[in-house]
């Protein structure tokens, strides 16, 4: 038998039957068929996604007519980092519907040489405008050390970057919407509380008040924008067709994910970028390209739940989407779990924030630490999900 760290044998993962999800993940629960409440999960939600496809590509059009009828010095703000998805909105909005799209990147310090030249090349091929937001270095650094240690997490300053810096453009030029390379379908680690943390202000502010940055760009990453969320989600479900008390007689920006209304044809995707936006990937790599740190967040997975590979949630998500068996998923997972990949510049990383690797373990490993630090959800959460059912 294989045995892996944290007195788990290989082969005695239960995992969901659908999936490869491990029935061991915190979060994960089998009904009396095997089957994992996130795979019955994406049933309810996309179970008859062939049969309302048109009608969703309908509605994505319907709110591009909404957003045209504005009539603002932009149409939409795209979050561009120079990945597949965000160039492929780019591609939809600026040559499929003809939007005036502005794209905002947040510049981490982390930027791969690929994203960087996937973003020129992306924004030579429209029309859009493009700005880059860049944090002081020295203060991401210190962010990224102070998020590991105090609740095992790295990606949160990001989370909350991308987020907050989208806003200053929205206020400025009053964009009506923000259109971005996401959308339920795909979002394969939102909802795993377990190994995912977003850029909630609620968590960044309870962790930035115990620690201390020299400069200003820690209070500028929690800055709470002019914008609530109950106005921004408000005005969200009123471009979506959808009413409430709560809709501003204003006009506020929502958020939209590409793929909650076209269907993401990773093939078909791939190659119209590399046609028309000349986006080139960055070698064999299971995702991500656009951040030379996209590899730890996933090796922490690993470390905090030891019957989980850097590509576990991945899989999983790619079976429902039809992209790949169950046992060819499962045949990568097992190839992995024996044979860990060595994670490219995570030694480079935990030097330049001054941590050896074996403080790095100890401090990301419990997954509960991170609780302290999140409230009871808020009420955006649950006015969201009221609607999206």
């Amino acid at each position: 038998m294989t045995f892996l760290r944290g007195g788990i044998f290989l082969e005695e993962i239960v995992r969901c039957s659908r999936c490869i999800l491990p029935a061991s993940l915190p979060s994960v629960k089998l009904d009396d068929k095997g089957v994992c409440n996130y795979c019955n999960s994406f049933d309810r939600s996309f179970g008859d996604w062939d049969n309302v496809k048109e009608m969703k590509k309908k509605q994505f059009e319907q709110i591009i007519e909404k957003v045209k009828k504005q009539n603002a010095e932009y149409d939409c703000l795209i979050p561009l980092s120079g990945g597949k998805d965000s160039t492929y909105a780019l591609y939809v909005c600026d040559k499929v519907y003809n939007l005036r799209c502005l794209c905002i990147t947040f510049d981490n310090g982390f930027l791969s040489d690929y994203a960087r030249k996937n973003i020129r090349n992306a924004i030579n091929a429209t029309r859009a405008d493009h700005i880059y937001y860049a944090v002081n270095p020295k203060t991401m650094l210190e962010l990224y050390k102070q998020f590991i240690i105090q609740c095992g997490h790295v990606c949160v300053p990001c989370m909350r970057g991308i987020g907050l810096v989208s806003y200053f453009p929205l206020e400025a030029f009053n964009i009506p919407i923000v259109i971005s390379g996401n959308g339920r379908k795909i979002s394969y680690l939102s909802g795993f509380p377990e190994v995912f943390q977003s850029g909630d202000l609620t968590v960044f502010q309870n962790v930035c008040k115990d620690i201390e940055v020299k400069n200003g760009c820690a209070s500028l990453l929690g800055h709470e924008p002019k914008i609530s969320y109950k106005s921004y989600l408000s005005a969200a479900l009123n471009l979506m067709g959808i009413k409430d008390k709560f809709v501003p007689k204003y006009i506020t920006p929502g958020t939209v994910g590409i793929y909650d209304y076209l269907d993401p044809n990773y093939k078909e995707i791939l190659e119209t970028i590399a046609r028309e936006m000349g986006w080139e990937r960055a070698g064999d790599t299971f995702e991500h390209t656009d951040c030379f740190l996209h590899e730890i967040p996933f090796y922490i997975h690993t470390i905090k739940f030891p019957e989980v590979t850097p590509s576990t949630f991945y899989y999983s998500n790619r079976i429902r989407l039809g992209q790949m068996t169950r046992e060819e998923a499962l045949k990568l997972e097992l190839e992995e779990l024996e044979n860990p990949q060595i994670v490219q510049g995570l030694d480079d990383f935990l030097k330049q924030i001054g941590m050896s690797r074996e403080e790095f373990i100890k401090e990301v490993e419990d997954w509960t630490k991170i609780k302290k630090y999140r409230n009871e959800e808020p009420f955006y959460g649950k006015f969201y999900r009221k609607f999206r059912k």
